[in-house]
């Protein structure tokens, strides 16, 4: 199933059909009643309250999706398909954000020493939750950078929550893989972390999710196939994932000692050659970015304008420099 989160006024969850429209699930839910098999109907409403239910909410998903297809020439089951609804973010407001280094591809390739942490466990930094747009959202600019990247990157949603969770067991609290864009100021970025702090400013504006949730029978799960884009053109070439830890692994390492939360979002890091920095091609206002990943589909935005700094920030901040990995200086 690929699970999306549509505006219809206020946030519902859709699954896409086979042949692009978008089924609203709570509608198509209950215009089939007695007819379909569902243990809680209102783990519809919203996609933490689906995503929460585990295995077996995906189950009563997929049972409506099952029926609903049977039934979708039928007068009364038309209103709950919609031809092109507005997709937001799958999550619009997730309880947490996580952004993972996965892959000695991205780090390798700008200089980063890796070595001594990557052998043991993935790492990350927490991102803004509250800064997550969805696809066709545009990427805002912020006055404080002059250097905009992308970062393609494949990235889980935690389903039902846990603690301490085996590897054994990872899989079945993931409920489903998506697409997230890492939007990065490099040149604040380059400045923040040198005293060994950050990634806030550079890092903190906006992360782009979506089209979709895909279950784990939508996609090879650890070998996804990803590709990045730039006004219809492809920067970096196509690419395969291939990672030091899988999402069993980072799932179980998020988990030890501290709770995982339905709808939580899981990046696994930047594939390589998945960022302008990397090829040092660098996006513009206007430039359309997108991002496709194999059985999710293709996460599209539109780069804005600068912004204007007029009274804001504080007078001591003069600026970065252009940032350039270890790897080119």
């Amino acid at each position: 199933m690929k699970i999306v989160t549509f505006d219809a006024g206020e946030p519902r969850v859709g699954l896409i059909l086979e042949d692009g429209r978008v089924l609203d699930l709570a509608a198509a839910a209950r215009i089939l009643g007695d007819g379909v098999e569902i243990s809680d109907p209102s783990i519809f409403g919203n996609a933490i309250a689906l995503f929460g239910a585990g295995r077996p909410g995906l189950d009563d998903a997929r049972r409506v999706l099952d029926r609903a297809t049977g039934v979708l020439d039928q007068e009364q089951m038309r209103v709950a398909v919609l031809d092109a609804p507005r997709l937001l973010a799958p999550v619009p407001r997730p309880p947490r954000v996580r952004d993972y280094l996965t892959s000695r591809q991205h780090g390798t390739n700008l200089g980063m020493p890796l070595q001594a942490a990557l052998e043991q466990m993935p790492v990350c930094y927490q991102s803004n939750h509250l800064a997550v747009v969805g696809p066709e959202a545009e990427i805002p600019w912020p006055a404080y950078t002059d250097q905009l990247d992308y970062e393609l990157e494949p990235a889980f949603v935690v389903g039902a929550p846990g603690r301490d969770i085996p590897v054994s067991e990872a899989l079945s609290h993931i409920a489903g893989v998506t697409l997230f864009n890492d939007v990065s100021a490099r040149d604040i970025q380059g400045l923040e972390m040198s005293a060994l702090g950050g990634p806030s400013k550079g890092k903190h504006f906006c992360n782009a999710v979506g089209p979709c949730v895909a279950t784990l029978d939508e996609v090879e799960v650890d070998a996804f196939e990803l590709e990045s884009r730039v006004n219809g053109e492809v920067w970096g070439g196509p690419k395969r994932w291939s990672a030091e830890h899988s999402i069993a692994e980072v799932l179980a390492f998020a988990s030890w000692q501290e709770d995982l939360a339905p709808g939580e979002i899981v990046a696994l890091g930047t594939v390589g050659q998945g960022c302008g920095l990397e090829i040092d091609r660098w996006i513009q206002p206007g430039d359309v970015v997108e991002l496709e990943m194999a059985g999710v589909g293709i996460l599209r935005n539109v780069v804005g304008r600068k912004q204007g700094r007029g009274d804001a920030g504080i007078p001591s901040f003069r600026g970065a420099d252009r940032f350039a990995p270890a790897a080119r200086r």
